[in-house]
């Protein structure tokens, strides 16, 4: 048992740093503890062994904490400080310094939380020039990673089949909770498949020089962009089979993130930006099949946190659907919509249309379409810039209102044409608008499906008063201008089989069932 286990909280005191350390704040994860201070942040292993990696003991985490720093001075040499000892002295834990060594901890300059992809993402301002940095900065590093025996081996067929009957024996403890038997089942078939009918290209694969010992864990949480800098920090130094893949595994990973991230737009942007500066044009036929595996394996980390009994209500809730909803992602993937779908979430603003939207365009790998983005892009306008202005006034005229639905659906033809799903995320208060979109579809052979998202108007005008203090809305829509809105809408009678939803419930009860929908036999109909 690790000494500073029960001890950690006193690691928060700001005279525990050998530095100024304003805002110490504590973040947990199933193998660490990471502690933010000031400029700089400290990571300590937490003492556990799930097999895949053994930090049972305190000279393994000192190992590995020397190994982290090592491996991630590759990509980022000057984020990556050394090792400190967490030391006992007067009684008291203090970083560094004199007193009984305690627990060795990996020091490391602090990165900015608004320069997290996730949250560029958030904001909406990662585009499609940030993807291309991002690839070339990826394909150079595996152009120049290691290669050959000793990497080559952790990609074989063999080993690729080794790491499946892992994550599904992993899992077993997790099915009826984060993980449904359907689901697990989907994407079992849809593997072995894949293995029977394409061993010969993993093995060419392997003797072409595409595995390589990467980075391992490239979500979009380990990629932070500072100013001219990009860090992809926090690879995986803990199990070299994880490390070591072919690079098409590498890219998957962080374009599957920007799926599950309601950005499909962007994974495809990265992905070709990929290709194109590593001439590994045989990429994509392997696309799908890694993105499915990290989608699962992230699925099955995150349940791994809900073994942790001092898991508060809340969080064990939002961890199990974040978790069932990368399940879902993998699902995706081993079996894509076909034909593509396109869905449109609509309903009056602060109806709950463009949570849902992203929500389904995580867990579907759907490219998402907003109206409001869409809008202030033709505008010249930031997508969280904010115009204050009338009903049907401004950026909000019939006729800009008009240009705005004919973006939506030429942008969505153009998705649909590559045989890519979409969902419009949009009010659709005109029957000529929903017409617009029909017969989109129709003329795509796409499967066409409306949800109407709805509330008691209480709910929808407390919602329009509380998002007046999100600083990443897109939306204009404002409490003021309710009585117009709402007389401006026209409910959708005029087409048929729309999925009316109630977003009061909680967005995965919401979800869940719109993806049974979806599923079912006959439901997502193709437009007539």
């Amino acid at each position: 048992m690790s000494l500073i286990a029960e001890r950690l909280p006193e690691l928060l005191r700001r005279d525990a740093y050998p530095h100024a350390a304003s805002d110490v704040r504590l973040i947990e994860t199933h193998i660490s503890w990471v502690l933010l201070a000031g400029q700089y942040a400290y990571k300590l292993r937490k003492p556990v062994d799930f097999g895949f990696l053994d930090f049972a003991s305190g000279d393994k985490r000192r190992a590995d904490c020397e190994a982290e720093v090592e491996l991630n001075r590759r990509l980022c040499p000057d984020l990556y400080l050394g090792v400190v000892d967490v030391v006992e002295r007067d009684g008291r834990l203090f970083i560094g310094g004199r007193g009984r060594t305690l627990e060795p901890a990996v020091r490391m300059r602090r990165l900015a939380d608004g320069g997290m992809l996730p949250a560029l993402v958030q904001r909406s301002v990662a585009d499609e020039r940030l993807m291309e940095r991002l690839a070339a900065h990826l394909a150079d590093f595996h152009a120049h990673a290691a290669s050959g025996p000793g990497v080559d081996e952790h990609a074989s067929l063999s080993a690729t089949q080794a790491k499946w009957d892992e994550n599904f024996a992993q899992t077993q403890g997790f099915l009826g909770r984060t993980l449904g038997a359907a689901v697990r089942d989907g994407i079992r078939g849809y593997v072995d498949q894949f293995l029977a009918t394409h061993s010969d290209l993993l093995e060419r694969r392997v003797h072409e020089g595409h595995i390589r010992d990467g980075h391992g864990d490239l979500h979009a949480g380990s990629v932070c962009v500072m100013g001219r800098k990009l860090y992809l920090f926090d690879c995986i130094e803990f199990n070299t089979s994880f490390r070591c893949a072919d690079v098409a595994a590498e890219v998957a990973f962080l374009a599957m993130d920007l799926d599950h991230l309601g950005r499909a737009d962007l994974s495809h942007a990265f992905v070709a930006a990929y290709v194109r500066r590593s001439h590994d044009f045989e990429l994509p036929k392997l696309l799908d099949f890694y993105k499915c595996y990290r989608a699962y394996v992230r699925g099955k980390v995150l349940s791994f946190r809900l073994n942790d009994s001092a898991l508060a209500a809340t969080e064990a809730e939002r961890i199990a659907g974040e978790a069932t909803a990368y399940f879902d992602l993998a699902l995706a993937y081993a079996r894509p919509l076909a034909p593509p779908l396109l869905l449109v979430a609509m309903g009056l603003p602060a109806s709950g249309k463009s949570t849902l939207a992203r929500a389904m365009a995580g867990r579907l790998a759907l490219v998402h379409l907003s109206s409001d983005i869409v809008r202030k892009r033709l505008a010249g306008l930031r997508p969280t810039a904010h115009q204050d202005e009338g009903f049907e006034c401004g950026l909000y005229t019939r006729s800009m209102s008009h240009r705005t639905y004919s973006a939506l659906k030429r942008h969505g033809a153009r998705w649909l044409r590559r045989g890519q799903s979409v969902v419009i995320d949009a009010t659709c208060g005109r029957p000529a608008d929903r017409g617009a979109f029909r017969q989109l579809a129709r003329r795509s052979g796409a499967r066409f499906v409306i949800v109407l998202c709805q509330a008691d108007e209480e709910v929808l005008r407390a919602r329009l008063a509380a998002r007046s203090l999100d600083p990443t809305r897109t939306s204009d829509a404002r409490l003021e201008l309710w009585p117009a809105l709402r007389a401006g809408f026209t409910p959708p009678a005029d087409v048929p089989g729309v999925l009316t939803v109630d977003t009061t419930l909680p967005v995965t009860t919401v979800v869940d069932h719109v993806l049974r929908e979806i599923r079912a036999d006959g439901s997502a109909r193709r437009a007539a």
